[in-house]
């Protein structure tokens, strides 16, 4: 009889998705933590496998304690047993909520930041877990330098849990060098902390992140999902994905070239959006909640009534597919070029329109131009005197910093379109 294994991991309990609607509810991690609870059961699964941030360090005990012991308590009912490490966020809450309730179901694996390893038995199949948790918040040296267990029967297939950073061997989140997996007898490693779900390694062993079953930001596209693992006859099946994130995130790219009216740009977004349900189609069934940052991109005369125009598309669109998934459009940006017909020949002219041709192309080129320069000096003083304020300062825990010269480049492009456009309409 085959045991079947439901993997995920940085669920982070306490944190909501960033980016919908004010009406789209229902989308926060602790909802997806029991939708998975429930799949487990209603699909006969053995056993949870949890890597580590299952709780938000930002909300911690208090959100996350009822939601997840309520969570084992419905899976100890049902004779499912949980595998868990523990991660940066969660190091030291989770071993409390554990350790505040009756759950023989629950094992934490490797407390303390020593391995541990544990045998599960099913009829005739057995299977081991070996797993280490983290001891504190941050951990700069790479957990499988310490990786010490000598009494893994070689003859029993082995999962390996961890949570930590591969490819990041700076990191002061359990840096891990890839090519030491292949050391120990462990057939496939499980990880967590990374959120985008990714195969490192196909075989012997088979590595991989699973990542976050729920998509946060805009930032996470793509299928999110636990994953499924059989055991049979003592071997490990390859993993599939079940069980899509409630809430996915894509980026679509719209060549507005030829748009005369909002109805032409309305009609233009709907045609793509369509197209790329109907190729989402089978990965959609799953999904409560599909939301769009949109790029506008070609070529207009008028890009102020571009601009216009998609502010309206932002806060009135709404759609939903034949799954009856609701579509939504969290951000429309532009990066349109003005209907200039020598780019080159113009920025040869000693006049403000010549200058934004001049600095359009340095960007594109990415050639020196010495006003640009100083553009960007003076962009990314004033973007961190702004970050700086307090004002903004319980946005700053959230939001990643976007003073980068790219991100500044880019600012300066679109305004740069955007006026050469006006300037041209004027002439006009």
């Amino acid at each position: 009889m085959s045991i079947k294994i439901l993997a995920t991991g940085d669920i982070h309990i306490g944190q909501r998705v960033s980016g919908l609607p004010s009406n789209a509810d229902g989308f926060s991690a602790k909802d997806t933590w029991k939708r998975i609870v429930e799949w487990a059961i209603s699909n006969t699964v053995d056993i949870i496998v949890l890597t580590g941030d299952i709780v938000d360090r930002d909300n911690r005990y208090f959100e996350a304690v009822g939601p997840i012991q309520s969570g084992f308590t419905r899976l100890k009912e049902k004779d499912i047993s949980v595998f868990i490490v523990s991660g940066n966020h969660d190091f030291d809450v989770l071993p409390q909520i554990i350790k505040s309730g009756s759950f023989s179901n629950v094992h934490l694996l490797g407390a303390g930041g020593e391995w541990e390893l544990f045998t599960f038995k099913k009829e005739n199949e057995i299977l081991q877990f070996a797993g280490w948790s983290f001891p504190t918040q941050y951990i700069t040296e790479d957990p499988l330098d310490k990786f010490n267990l000598t009494d893994i029967n070689k003859d029993i297939p082995c999962i390996g849990l961890l949570h930590g950073d591969v490819f990041t061997p700076d990191s002061k989140y359990a840096p891990i060098r890839l090519h030491k997996f292949k050391s120990f007898p462990v057939n496939t490693w499980i990880l967590g902390h990374i959120h985008k779900p990714q195969v490192l390694n196909e075989n012997d062993p088979f590595i991989c992140y699973p990542g976050s079953p729920l998509a946060f930001s805009s930032k996470e596209t793509d299928l999110h999902g636990p994953l499924l693992i059989t055991v049979n006859n003592a071997l490990i099946q390859k993993p599939e994905r079940v069980l899509a994130s409630p809430v996915r995130f894509e980026i679509l790219e719209i060549d507005i070239t030829g748009s005369e009216s909002e109805d032409d740009l309305r009609n233009k977004l709907i045609s793509q959006i369509t197209v790329l349900d109907k190729s989402l189609e089978k990965e959609l069934s799953d999904v409560s909640c599909l939301v769009y940052d949109i790029t506008l991109r070609g070529t207009h005369n008028n890009i102020k009534q571009i601009e216009s125009w998609s502010t309206g598309l932002v806060n009135d669109f709404e759609h939903e597919t034949s799954n009856h998934t609701r579509i939504f459009v969290r951000k429309i940006n532009t990066n349109i070029t003005p209907g200039v017909e020598n780019l080159a020949e113009l920025a040869n002219q000693n006049s403000p329109a010549g200058i934004l041709a001049q600095i359009i192309i340095a960007i594109n080129n990415n050639t020196k131009n010495d006003f640009l320069d100083e553009m960007l000096i003076d962009w990314k003083e004033k973007h961190i005197r702004i970050n700086n304020k307090d004002t903004f300062s319980p946005l700053n825990k959230s939001v990643e910093s976007a003073d980068n010269e790219e991100t500044g480049k880019q600012c300066i492009l679109n305004e740069s379109k955007r006026l050469l456009g006006e300037l041209l309409l004027q002439k006009k």
